[in-house]
This record gives C-alpha cells, structure tokens and sequence, in this order.
C-alpha cells in the first residue's frame, strides 16, 4: 500500500462527499486506502460513508475526542508508506496523490511534502496562500532551506495539503490530542525536527467549509474550540528541546506566529489576562499584521489591553 488517507468526521454530511469524490476520482498510478474515523458525529455522517462503493475504505468509529485523536487512531489503522491527512469539509484536485507520493519518493531526506493552498472563505473571493517569498518565485517543486522561518512568513503548510512519510509519523508519536486548537501548529513544528521538508507550488488543495460552518454555526464551531488555547509554554513543550541553537532565531518568528493566534483565542474567550501575559512576553515577535500591532499597542496597560480586549471579543461574536 502506497498511502493511507485518513479523513476525521464530524457531523460533515453537507460536504463530505464532495471530500471523498475528489479522493476517489484521483488519477494516479498509486494504491491507497481511505481511513474515515468518525469522531462521534450526531449527524447521517457514517450513514454517508456505509453507502459508498468503493471496496478501499476503512471505517472507524470512536466518541468524541478531537480531530488530533482522530489523525491519530487512523494512523494506527494505517498500512500505507505515507500519510495524508483531509478534513471532511474540504477536498483535493486531481494530481494530489500522483505529485506528492512522486516527491517523496524522489527525496528520501524530506519526511512530508505540502501543495498550494487555494481557501475560500464563506462570501469571500478565493484566496491564494503564498508559497514564495517575493524575490523567490520558483515554479519548481523545492525543498525548504529553513522550515521555522518558512513556516512564520506564510503560515504553510495546511493540515489537509500534506503528505508525510510513515516512519516519521511513527517516530514523532503522532499529533497532540490534548491540543484541540492550533493541533496541526504543534505538529508541523514538531515534525520539521525530524528531517527536510518540499513544496510543490501548484494548487491541489482547497479548503472550502462554509456549508458546515453555516449548518454548526461559527460560535460551535470556532469559539468552543478557541476556549481551549493552550498558553505557549504548554503548547511548544515537545518542541523546544529540539531546536538547535543555529535555528533559535528562525524558531522565534514560529513562535510569534502561534502565539499571536493564541493570544488572540484567549481574549475572545474572555481569558484577557492570560491573553496580556503571553502579549508581553511574546508580542515583540508578533507577525505585524493589523491585529498583531494592535495588540503590541494595547498591552503595556491594563486599561488599553482590556479595551481592546472587549473590542476584539465583540467583534468575533458579531461577524
């Protein structure tokens, strides 16, 4: 078996065979197996997956545990040479599997490889996640000279634009399943201390989960799961004692990066202290974007922070 594709499901019915016709209408030379593991959905969802033909799928059903717990029973369940992860509301286009299998293939010292990235964003037009910075516009597939620093510019790879080669998931033990927010984060992070890192610059992953973001709503589906930021220190514990000292100051604009969206999940969730605590300590390695600013404004106060925290807070819950 050349690769194991593990789809966590949760209540997904309005797009989830969207996901699996864009898996099983893949061109590719390859074998794989379609590991589908219910993570307690209240919804037809496993009714769904029962109804399909296809004789490559592997059903698992567990009670509700998180979509890291999920990753991670379907890697158990896992024969292939390689790992590919996709959330049930999102789908891949053709050349996914066929590209990404060929780059490791090729490339022994990388353990995964990630593609472009188009995501749509509900009412939004799509948007493009960079893959080069401005004076690099490679059109070739590359391998990454320097993952931390990659990873802080675009925010890349995604959870569901990557393929990772099994022994290293073995190795690494896996995502975090007391994470269930900035999971992928960790692991990306994680991971990239195990060996290099490709990209292939072309689109064959779209993230698009408006429909189930309409059907759950935005304040179960993002805030319930903001309310369990981790602070940074507790985050990037299996992280920080791996990185070597030429990478530490790489490994800081990472940091900065999650921390600015910790930050930010602790405010909306009413957690303002906690959230000026991390801002101080870690705000100087803020990406400056509109938000990270503000909040380097706002933190040297308990008065500015707080008013900023109300207004952040405010807006999330009205958008």
């Amino acid at each position: 078996m050349d690769l194991s594709i593990i789809v966590p499901v949760y209540n997904a019915i309005p797009l989830l065979e969207r996901c699996l016709d864009s898996i099983f209408h893949q061109t590719t030379q390859y074998s794989y197996e379609v590991i589908l593991v219910d993570d307690g959905s209240t919804d037809n969802s496993v009714g769904v997956i029962e109804a399909r033909k296809e004789n490559n799928i592997v059903l698992y059903r567990q009670q509700n545990a998180g979509p890291a717990a999920a990753r991670n029973r379907g890697v158990e369940l896992a024969k292939g040479r390689y790992i590919a992860f996709i959330d049930a509301d999102d789908y891949w286009n053709d050349g996914y599997i066929e590209q990404t299998i060929k780059f490791l293939d090729e490339h022994k010292e990388c353990v995964a490889v990630s593609v472009g990235c188009k995501s749509i964003s509900l009412g939004n037009s799509p948007r493009f996640c960079p893959y080069t910075s401005n004076d690099d516009t490679r059109e070739e597939p590359f391998v990454i000279p320097n993952f931390f620093e990659y990873w802080a510019e675009f925010c890349a790879p995604g959870t569901c634009s990557t393929t990772l080669r099994f022994e290293a998931v073995k190795q690494s033990g896996g995502m975090r399943g007391d994470l269930r927010i900035t999971e992928d984060y960790e692991y990306w992070l994680y991971l990239s201390t195990f060996g290099q890192w490709g990209i292939i610059p072309e689109v064959f992953y779209v993230s698009d989960g408006g429909a189930v973001t309409q059907v759950q709503g935005h304040i179960k589906k993002d805030i319930e799961r903001a309310c369990k930021s981790p602070n940074l220190a507790e985050f990037e514990k299996r992280i920080i004692g791996r990185v070597s000292d030429e990478e530490t100051s790489h490994y800081q604009k990472a940091r900065g990066r999650v921390s600015r969206v910790l930050t930010y999940s602790h405010v909306i969730t009413g957690r303002f202290s906690l959230g000026r605590i991390e801002a101080l300590k870690y705000g100087k390695y803020f990406p400056q974007d509109k938000i990270g600013r503000l909040m380097n404004l706002a933190k040297h106060t308990e008065l500015t922070w707080r008013c900023l925290a109300y207004l952040l807070r405010w807006r999330e819950y009205h958008r």
